[in-house]
């Protein structure tokens, strides 16, 4: 009786062509690098998909940088591929990891920004197309401080009042108040991180 080969084999047998094209392309064979090009140039209509399902809404330059470093990545992995899959398969791998790795630097990247390290200007750091924070909702998550710290950020955010003249219209030590500000200020942004997350 003959036996069956293994799952394992005949994936491997079936993606045999995918990994001579690679090697033959490590090789700098040009018309194997030439189809490997070919063949990966899928990865941005890949990228762009993944990016709608996820509800990313990415700009046209953060895709195109995704792009490169995906290109990159691949270029620079493809001594590890052993034909276990196809080779857009292997490839679609990449455009999730990068996809995620952006995603995660702009969740990073959206913060509160100061003028001149003081004062409250900006949530988050509004680049085109970056998350906002509706100032509606911000004005609650500065109501959840309580108070006085919710009075403190209020004067020198929506007032616009220099530190010393809220200690002074408080009654309070300048160092007081700037510590209840900067204290404010990081609980602020731990009140609003969820409001930014749901955006991305």
């Amino acid at each position: 009786m003959t036996s069956r080969p293994s799952e394992e084999t005949t994936q491997a047998d079936a993606h045999a062509a995918d990994r001579s094209l690679v090697q033959r392309a490590l090789a700098r064979e040009p018309r194997a690098v030439d189809e490997l090009v070919a063949r990966l140039a899928c990865t941005p209509a890949m990228l762009r998909v993944l990016q709608r399902q996820l509800g990313a809404r990415l700009r046209p330059d953060e895709l195109t940088d995704i792009e490169q470093n995906i290109l990159g990545a691949l270029w620079g992995k493809l001594a590890g591929y052993e034909g276990r899959a196809a080779l857009e398969t292997w490839a679609f791998r990449f455009v999730q990891l990068e996809l995620h790795k952006a995603l995660d630097r702009r969740r990073r990247s959206a913060r509160l920004t100061l003028v001149d390290g003081e004062r409250l200007e900006v949530v988050p750091c509004a680049e085109p197309g970056a998350p906002q924070i509706e100032p509606a909702t911000l004005r609650a998550c500065v109501e959840r401080l309580g108070s006085p710290t919710c009075e403190i950020v209020s004067m020198r955010h929506y007032d616009e009042l220099s530190f010393e003249e809220i200690a002074r219209q408080r009654g309070e030590a300048l160092s007081a108040v700037k510590a209840r500000y900067y204290r404010g200020l990081e609980r602020l942004k731990a009140l609003l991180e969820p409001h930014l997350r749901r955006q991305l």
